[in-house]
């Protein structure tokens, strides 16, 4: 009951600020242990029952079919994804088994409550008993919010904080990834952007953890070179976030750099060659840790920022996350111990630092991931990704990052005064 309460608190500005204030104080310091005690994850690690992993293993789906039992499942997915064949791929391998599967394609990039609502009625028209996302992040987070409502009979609007509904999903969700980035798959997150408010709800609930996954690398061949880029530097940020957040443990920390080791190492390759097998299947594995990462540890502000920026904008989620994540971490930089983070993330990650002292060495890390995502195309200030940002739009990106969710367990509280100049050192490309 108590993190419903507070859940429910935090939505609303006066608290945030009030927090910000007293953040000092003993009885704030204590809410990180009870965070992670919301978060039901110091010694649970929930993750889905089946995980397939490695190039192929599309052809084992057959393991999930047995083991969930169901006949009519509706996929959702977009229409590009039919034309380069990618949804026939997983409908061949279904029809093998004497399952003919009825097909949405009506995703759309960052996911909007209208898709969700479509896929529900979809859903219950056509009798169907399983879900199957194919894509990456909307098409995933567009399933998990259909089972959520479909299961619990809720408004969408109504199903924004943590675990606020009571009913297990009743249908097998199973996410099959076309993208190494989200890590949507194997998380009980959905962000579902709020049509009336434009406003990106964040969904952080247990009953919409998918049970199945499927990360073949054999179907992220043909991704092309911006998406490879984004969506890897996507789940780059999500291992950053999880190492630095508030509500880490000692395997996230373990997840966390094993992926960003991985992503440093592979993502160039694959965005520099798409063809090449071993780079895609680093990467699925990379996106898979990472999301594991984050779904037991959580994020912080870089994403409520970019989830702000994609709701006012309607930039791609992976691009807004990757232009803003410097300007973020330089921000953080004030406090002691994620400096002491960033110089363990650089060790971790294999940088080839030339200091000594954790000021230094952490401002080094900032600088070499930089460049790192600058060379994979990333523009280096947010007017490459939107000119003529006005201090209007500056005011309603910062107001919605105050409220977005995932910025309660960063590793420091913002006041939206400073997520304001963090926008405009973006704008500038000042870090």
């Amino acid at each position: 009951m108590i993190y419903q309460v507070f859940t429910t608190l935090l939505k609303w500005k006066p608290t945030r600020y009030i927090l910000l204030i007293v953040k000092h104080c003993k009885p704030v310091q204590k809410l990180v242990p009870m965070l992670r005690e919301w978060y039901e994850k110091d010694f649970i690690h929930q993750c889905g029952v089946i995980n397939l992993l490695g190039h192929g293993c599309v052809q084992e789906i057959k393991q999930i079919v047995d083991h969930h039992f169901f006949s009519r499942p509706l996929i959702v997915t977009d229409d590009s994804l039919v034309k380069f064949r990618i949804v026939e791929t997983v409908e061949q391998q279904l029809k093998k088994l004497n399952i003919n599967p009825i097909i949405y394609t009506g995703v759309v990039p960052n996911p909007t409550t209208k898709v969700v609502n479509e896929i529900k009625e979809k859903y219950l028209n056509e009798k169907c008993d399983a879900l199957i996302s194919i894509g990456g992040g909307s098409a995933h987070d567009s399933a998990k919010g259909a089972a959520l409502i479909i299961s619990n009979k809720r408004n969408i609007y109504k199903c924004q904080g943590l675990n606020v509904t009571k009913t297990k999903s009743l249908m097998p969700i199973v996410a099959i990834n076309t993208t190494a980035g989200t890590g949507s798959e194997v998380t009980n997150v959905a962000v579902i952007t709020n049509e009336i408010s434009h406003f990106k709800m964040t969904l952080v609930d247990k009953h919409i953890q998918p049970l199945a996954s499927i990360n073949d690398s054999n179907m992220m061949l043909g991704l092309p070179q911006r998406i490879t880029s984004w969506t890897g530097i996507d789940a780059l940020v999500h291992a950053i976030e999880g190492y630095l957040s508030l509500v880490h443990n000692d395997l996230t920390d373990a997840l966390a750099l094993q992926a960003m080791k991985i992503i440093y190492k592979w993502l160039p390759i694959a965005y520099k060659d798409g063809s090449n097998k071993k780079a895609r299947e680093q990467m699925s594995y990379a996106e898979f840790i990472a999301g594991t990462t984050f779904n037991s540890s959580s994020l912080g502000f870089i994403h409520s920022m970019s989830h702000a920026m994609s709701a006012v904008f309607n930039t791609p989620h992976g691009l807004a996350n990757a232009t803003i994540m410097p300007f973020v971490l330089e921000y953080e930089l004030k406090n002691k111990k994620v400096a002491k983070k960033l110089c363990e993330i650089s060790d971790g990650m294999g940088i080839t630092n030339p200091f000594n002292d954790k000021i230094s060495k952490a401002n080094y890390c900032i600088k070499t991931i930089r460049e790192f995502i600058t060379g994979l195309g990333v523009p280096t200030s947010l007017v490459e990704v939107q000119k003529n940002i006005t201090d209007r739009q500056i005011n309603q990106m910062s107001k919605k990052a105050m409220k977005d969710f995932c910025g309660i367990s960063n590793p420091i509280q913002f006041s939206r005064r400073q997520v304001k100049q963090i926008y405009r050192n973006a704008i500038k490309g000042i870090i």
